[in-house]
């Protein structure tokens, strides 16, 4: 029985939730960055020789590096071979690497002699980094046949359990919430497989087709300036004093949890469209968190969860902005992640490496206010400019994620059963008439074209899903959404009297 586009199950909430505490806990949290944690990053930073950029931690810089390069290796691959949940122990894999790696980062690298200390860290940090980035490509493939909404909900669910776990986490012994935190991404990779199975697959001549769409410039645009915007705040507020620490993770933990409530109640009340959702609300949150930067503890502590806030939004909205651009460029939902995670990733690596370099110049109060308020003018400026162009320079900004799910079960069923077979827009709009029972002729007066063309778009349709006649093709409709056959949806002649449409 085929998914359908208005369920998630509790597997997907479980193991999306115990891939984003993995993320949590290693990256944003101060778990292995505490006393001997801290000491042993100090360590790897003298041993590696970069301790004049003492604020840019090596976990974080080796682990982001290896990170973009894989989500840049999977995009090459996606063009020709999809979806890559097909590749076989990929999942396994990346699992494998983020263990692994995370186990070598943890109170067990300190125990190594200086040698083995620095290989043992670098290779921890480059593990964590490829299995991450391989895990979160392959949740964002499958979970895009939920719809944006489902999306939404779904990620809202798993961050408020994932902030549980996150707080449950830091409170237990260093040693045992290092080895928690380790198992996590296998955890996480038994519920994608689990999950994987149920996705329909596709007829093996539709299979690994090449991918000759332009990438979506608008989004990763979108994509690369929320991250750069996000390096910029981790790469000034490294350094912080150790009795904030705890103060920053809990309020890390609110923050979370308030950014996946704030963008539930913004499209389910307020029913706000992507460019909305994305220039009047994330922006400006994540330009608030930079208000509070060049000043001293709490105040900039709190500063960094209110752009943590905004950026938890932002995130959120670009895993429900995927699948609505892949069906309506036919393009696998791999390839579109993967664009806009590699966007981010580049955006998040290029703003903590400036941020660091310019670690200096933020040493006086001064200049870290002027350099503040540099940034929220231009976090504000592109926030209007671009909202007051909306959807004409995104082409998804007039786009509401529930209205995504208002569509009729049929249409629902038409964009997935497009996105997955590579449809062209053109045959899309072909195949959403066939299954309304509509023929050539009504076909050819409502798109405008030839009697020719309409009878080569439906050859191909009809090859691309395998079909050999329009009674068939609204059979594979019914199973994709499990619909009972009814006078609404297909005319009742049609199914006494089914029309070969070639």
């Amino acid at each position: 029985m085929h998914r359908t586009q208005s369920a998630w199950r509790t597997s997907d909430v479980l193991g999306f939730s115990a891939h984003w505490t993995w993320i949590w806990c290693v990256f944003w949290s101060s778990l292995f960055y505490q006393e001997g944690e801290r000491a042993s990053i100090a360590k790897a930073a003298k041993l590696l020789s970069i301790t004049e950029v003492p604020s840019l931690e090596p976990l974080w810089l080796f682990s982001l590096l290896a990170n973009v390069v894989t989500i840049a290796l999977l995009l090459l691959v996606v063009r020709t071979r999809n979806p890559l949940a097909n590749i076989q122990f990929l999942a396994q894999i990346a699992g494998a690497l983020s263990t692994l790696g995370t186990l070598a980062l943890s109170h067990m690298s300190a125990l190594a002699p200086d040698e083995l200390f620095v290989t043992l860290y670098v290779l921890g940090a480059i593990a964590t980094g490829v299995g991450s980035g391989i895990i979160v490509v392959l949740w964002s493939e499958s979970i895009s046949s939920m719809g944006p909404r489902r999306i939404i909900q779904c990620s809202v669910m798993a961050s408020i359990i994932g902030a549980g776990a996150y707080f449950i986490i830091l409170q237990l012994p260093v040693p045992i919430a290092q080895t928690v935190v380790a198992i996590l991404p296998c955890l996480s990779v038994v519920f994608l497989m689990h999950f994987s199975r149920d996705l329909p697959t596709l007829p093996a001549h539709n299979r690994n087709i090449h991918v000759k769409t332009l990438p979506p410039w608008g989004m990763i645009a979108v994509a690369a300036f929320f991250g750069f915007s996000f390096g910029i705040m981790k790469g000034a507020m490294a350094p912080i004093e150790n009795d904030w620490i705890v103060i920053r993770d809990l309020l890390n933990i609110a923050a979370i949890v308030a950014g996946s409530i704030a963008i539930y109640l913004t499209i389910s009340v307020y029913k706000m469209d992507f460019d909305h959702l994305t220039y009047q609300v994330a922006l400006p949150l994540m330009a608030a968190g930079f208000l509070f930067l060049s000043l001293h503890e709490p105040l900039n502590v709190i500063g960094t969860a209110v752009h943590q806030l905004g950026y938890q939004y932002f995130y959120i909205v670009l895993w429900a902005l995927w699948p609505v651009l892949s069906a309506r460029s036919a393009t696998p939902s791999g390839w579109m992640a993967c664009w806009g995670m590699l966007a981010i990733q580049v955006g998040q690596l290029f703003g903590s490496v400036i941020a660091v370099e310019a670690a200096a110049f933020f040493q006086e109060e001064s200049n870290m206010a002027m350099m503040s308020a540099l940034l929220i003018f231009c976090i504000l400026l592109v926030a209007l400019f671009v909202l007051g162009r909306g959807s004409a320079v995104t082409g998804w900004g007039s786009i509401r994620p529930i209205d995504e799910n208002e569509e009729s079960p049929v249409e629902s069923a038409v964009m997935r059963i497009a996105q997955r077979c590579h449809l062209s827009p053109r045959e899309t709009e072909v195949l959403s008439l066939l299954a309304k029972g509509r023929n050539r002729a009504y076909i050819r007066e409502e798109l405008t074209i030839g009697d020719e063309t309409v009878k080569s778009h439906i050859k191909n349709i009809y090859r691309k899903l395998d079909v050999h006649s329009q009674q068939q093709l609204i059979d594979l409709i019914e199973e994709e959404e499990g619909l009972q056959t009814t006078a609404m949806e297909i005319p009742k002649t049609l199914g006494h009297h089914p029309e070969q449409a070639v």
